[in-house]
């Protein structure tokens, strides 16, 4: 109690910083329309604006279609997992891949396998012969293929855009992704409840379409590899990612963050995956509460990455860790209540500081890395917000199975947020013996 009393002003600077910077937010839409000039990004955003919306509808039509022929908290978990899970193994590998060959190429092969299995789950959810292993067994085939096409995307966005405006364009595309939240769910709750969850699969097929075209029709310089240290294949690749474990784990500051996005997304991200159940069996709310939830978390994103795309990189590292410590607080808070529209309010808080620490994290990895490790370095990044949220789900989902949501849901935010904020502490004492020590 004495420790906390004394290094409480140290760790409330920090810790109050994000709620400092969102005060000073304003509406400056200077930064968004000088990226836009360029035309490039310009055209990347607008596929994959079209495309990430055909996500969130297949996003929400999973999980309500689990839920409806299930009613289990264990299988939602499972089938979260089994979309997240691969990527521990396939991640690495496509960031060799992104860092070796034409980025663009890769990411184009990734949509095509994604369309296909959208148009296997919309033709078994129409002719009435889905079951959940077979949603699973689907699921885990995304979760090879979304690797391949992200980890490439991912490491496209410097391509097109100076290393200046670099935290704004992926502040922009997040902020495309989570307006996506909103009008995604949406789409989704309607097409549930009028001609059915496989038409929702049917459209995210369709909207892979538009961002294929959209990477087709860049103009990029051409690819430039990494120099490959082995002539074998095999050997080749695993070298390549042994190197790039290696540099993220020892570089001085994603030392820290790799392992503080591995908690978060552990414990905090998973929970889009329960919306279903929770909606149904804490608010009694079936598919539309599932809707508003999901929609209320984008809305909050939405706050969050307008707030990030006029922020910048400025401080960075400081807004990650800071928004990582409320998110934390408020899903603690959402657990507990049980009002709705209560919930939905603090859902959406929630949502602000969620995506300050999803692109946060993804702007200090994208800034920090050197160029020829980057798709390597992202890899690492990506794999683990991929395991992470497997992980949390299937565990998440078989606690709640077990004990009801609340408890383990309030116990995931509390432990969340009690680490962020010891990691303040504990970061700012470092600074501090490091600058007395500089004064000897």
């Amino acid at each position: 109690m004495v420790f906390f009393a004394e290094e409480s002003p140290r760790f409330a600077k920090q810790f109050l910083y994000c709620v400092t910077l969102m005060f000073q937010f304003r509406l400056d839409f200077s930064a968004p329309r000088r990226l836009f000039r360029n035309r490039n990004f310009a055209k990347f955003t607008a596929g994959n604006s079209v495309s990430v919306v055909g996500l969130w509808v297949q996003r929400v039509a999973v999980g309500w279609l689990t839920w409806d022929l299930t009613h289990s908290a264990a299988w939602l978990g499972a089938v979260g997992m089994a979309e997240f899970l691969p990527a521990i193994i396939v991640a690495p590998i496509a960031g060799v891949l992104a860092d070796r060959f034409d980025r663009r190429r890769i990411a184009v092969v990734g949509q095509i396998l994604a369309t296909g299995q959208a148009v296997t789950l919309a033709a078994l959810a129409i002719t009435g012969h889905v079951t959940p292993l077979l949603i699973f067994g689907l699921q885990l085939f995304s979760g090879f293929v979304q690797p391949l096409m992200q980890t490439a995307r991912l490491v496209l966005v410097p391509n097109l855009l100076p290393k200046e405006d670099l935290g704004s364009g992926i502040a922009i595309t997040s902020l495309t992704f989570n307006l996506a939240r909103i009008v995604g769910p949406a789409l989704a709750g309607v097409l549930i409840t009028t001609i059915g969850v496989g038409f929702a699969f049917a459209l995210n097929a369709l909207t892979y379409l538009g961002v294929i075209a959209a990477l087709l029709s860049l103009s990029l310089p051409p690819h430039k590899p990494a120099q490959r240290a082995h002539r074998s294949i095999i050997g080749g690749v695993w070298a390549e990612m042994s190197e790039g474990v290696r540099y993220t784990f020892t570089h001085p500051t994603l030392r820290w963050v790799m392992p503080m996005v591995a908690l978060s997304s552990t414990l905090i991200w998973p929970l889009s995956d329960l919306l279903a159940g929770i909606a149904d069996q804490e608010f009694g709310r079936a598919a539309a509460g599932l809707a508003i939830l999901t929609s209320a978390q984008g809305v909050g994103a939405i706050i969050g990455g307008l707030f990030l795309a006029q922020h910048g990189n400025k401080n960075i590292e400081g807004v990650f860790i800071g928004a990582m410590a409320f998110n934390g607080l408020f899903i603690a808070a959402f657990a507990v209540t049980k009002l709705f529209w209560l919930a939905v309010p603090l859902l959406t808080i929630s949502g602000i500081f969620g995506v300050m620490v999803g692109v946060g994290s993804q702007t200090v990895t994208q800034t920090a890395a050197d160029d020829r490790m980057r798709g390597r370095t992202l890899s690492v990044w990506y794999a683990i917000t991929r395991f992470g949220p497997a992980i949390g789900a299937l565990g998440l989902g078989a606690a709640s199975q077990a004990l009801g949501f609340t408890g383990p849901i309030f116990a995931a935010g509390f432990v969340t947020a009690s680490v962020a904020l010891l990691f303040i502490i504990r970061r700012r004492q470092t600074v501090a013996s490091n600058e007395g020590a500089g004064t000897k």
